[in-house]
């Protein structure tokens, strides 16, 4: 299952970006710590949105974030003074990919919401398309793709609906 977190940092924390960079990498070492986190990978948008960083996590079911090793260490409260200036924080779990993508530093991450139109990407991009089961709910249906050619990420970076991310990190295990 994939466990996706979205958000932005608060303009006013823009600042301490490489603390907050800092804090994030111990955070998602912390949760690989948890019993049934698998992988984690960090990225961030190409072009503005709401959202901008994107947490891909790999984790084995939702039965995770009911136990208690996850409610004593993670969710929201686990992210201590970093939890208010977070805006536009999601959380979604979704199934249909089992395994979180391995997005190379030279590679980028796809992000496309349902409703782009298929013939926008459909031969460019693989689309790995996964339905949402649990935790914030506020996405049903949303597809992942690795885009090994930079000149399709460029092209795609402004599409509606389409979101381009870079890692800002390789994928880390568990």
């Amino acid at each position: 299952m994939i466990y996706m977190v979205e958000m932005a940092l608060a303009e006013s924390e823009i600042h301490r970006r490489a603390e907050w960079e800092a804090w994030y990498l111990s955070h998602q070492k912390m949760l690989l710590t948890i019993p049934g986190f698998r992988a984690s990978q960090r990225f961030e948008a190409m072009e503005p949105c709401d959202s901008p960083f994107v947490a891909l996590h790999e984790v084995v079911g939702p039965e995770l974030f009911t136990s208690e090793p996850y409610r004593a260490k993670a969710g929201p409260g686990g992210t201590g003074e970093w939890q208010h200036k977070m805006p536009n924080w999601h959380r979604n779990l979704f199934t249909g990919v089992e395994h979180t993508p391995d997005v190379r530093m030279d590679q980028w991450l796809a992000v496309v919401e349902e409703g782009v139109p298929a013939t926008r990407c459909e031969g460019m991009l693989d689309l790995q398309w996964m339905e949402s089961v649990g935790l914030d709910g506020n996405v049903k249906r949303r597809a992942i793709a690795v885009v090994d050619m930079p000149y399709i990420a460029t092209s795609f970076a402004i599409a509606e609906g389409v979101r381009m991310c870079r890692p800002l990190m390789p994928r880390i295990t568990g």
